[in-house]
This record gives C-alpha cells, structure tokens and sequence, in this order.
C-alpha cells in the first residue's frame, strides 16, 4: 500500500493534492491522512454542511479525535510542530488503513502554512514567522518519523507559489533547510488550485508552485 500524510488541512473543499509530483506528474495514492490544527468542534464549526463520521480505534489509540470526510481519514487537534502530534495521527492512521507508518510518512504534503498572528504582523514579521514554521514543521515530521522507527528518505512537497508574500521562494528554501531538508527543488509547472485562510471564511483560486524538500532519517 502506499499513502500520503497531508498536515494542516482546512476545509475539504480546499484540501491539498497528494497526488502530485514533479513534470506535472500524478503519483496515485491508496489512501490519504489529513489532519487539521483545529479540534474537530472548530473545524465543523467552519464546515457546518460537511457530512463528517466518527470512529474509534480498533486498539485504542484515540488520542485524538478522527473521522472519515469524503472517504479519507481526518485527525484533528493535531499541531504539525509537535511530533508527539504527528506521531498519533500516523498511528491512527496504521490502525484504521492497515498500513506501515511508512507507508504514510514517506510522502508529505503541506499547502500553503501561515502564521495564526498573520492579520496582525508586519510583511517582514510574517516571513519570518512563517520560516519557523516551516522550519519547525520538517523538523517534527522528521522527529515523528524517528519515533516511528521509520528510516530512510521522507519526500516533503510543498504547494506555495514562488511570489507568495507571506514567504518567497528564497525564503521558503531557507526554511526548509533550516528545518534539516538535505536538498530543496521547485517543479517549473504551475498549478492553479484554491487555498483557503485559517479562519475558513474564504479561499483563492491562485497559482502555486510545487516544491520538494528532501528529509534524511
């Protein structure tokens, strides 16, 4: 089998691609992980008309709480900085897919992470609020991986246009190394797909472009 781990996802109507890759390529997935920063009474809060079903673990591992929305499995209360966070998701995910941690981690998608204090914070404030986040994000994903015991190569795509003002590209990269990726690339393809804002009140249609930050466990 072979999965993806999507962090930081908001409403389904916006949720990211998991199977994209390089040269405008399709990688398809059995299944996908998703989990949202949000508690699950937030996130229906935002997503009041999303038919959502709750489930429990079959060996007790609902540490946090989970659902099925449109047929993938969605974790909530899950912080991407935290890889205690991400450690519990992947495991309900095994649990619920039948699957290896690293059939989940191996592939990572985030779209588009910004700062909760974004409204609030000046252009430069918000880059460098949004480098440690990223920063932090690859070093937790690359924390759970080891407390998972998978080792290896972990692919880390992330949708962000090369302009995006909230972090350019070269402030991405910096991130992203900072954050211990071994080797960052952009795909020349550009995608047009809608991003939604933390709050869930609205979203985008925008270009984005597709990068791969390389983590070594």
């Amino acid at each position: 089998m072979k999965g993806a781990l999507s962090l930081a996802e908001c409403k389904p109507a916006f949720k990211t691609d998991c199977t994209l890759i390089f040269n405008n390529g399709r990688d398809k997935k059995d299944f996908i992980l998703r989990t949202s920063f949000d508690s699950v009474g937030v996130w229906k809060a935002k997503n009041p008309d999303t038919p959502i079903s709750y489930f429990q673990s079959t060996k007790n591992l609902i540490t946090k709480e989970a659902a099925i929305i449109d047929g993938d499995v969605w974790v909530f209360s899950i912080d991407a900085t935290k890889p205690q966070d991400i450690v519990a998701s992947v495991k309900i995910g095994m649990d619920h897919y039948k699957a290896k941690a690293s059939d989940i981690i191996g592939d990572v998608y985030v779209k588009n992470l910004n700062s909760d204090h974004q409204k609030t914070l000046s252009k430069h404030d918000l880059i460098i609020e949004n480098k440690k986040l990223y920063s932090g994000v690859c070093k937790a994903v690359m924390g759970a991986a080891k407390l998972l015991g998978v080792q290896g190569v972990i692919n880390f795509y992330v949708i962000s246009s090369n302009i995006n003002h909230k972090i350019p590209k070269d402030d991405l990269y910096d991130a992203l190394k900072q954050g211990g990726a071994s080797k960052v690339e952009s795909d020349d393809i550009k995608y047009k797909m809608w991003s939604g804002s933390n709050d869930g009140l609205e979203g985008l249609m925008i270009k984005q472009n597709l990068h791969l930050a390389t983590l070594s466990v």
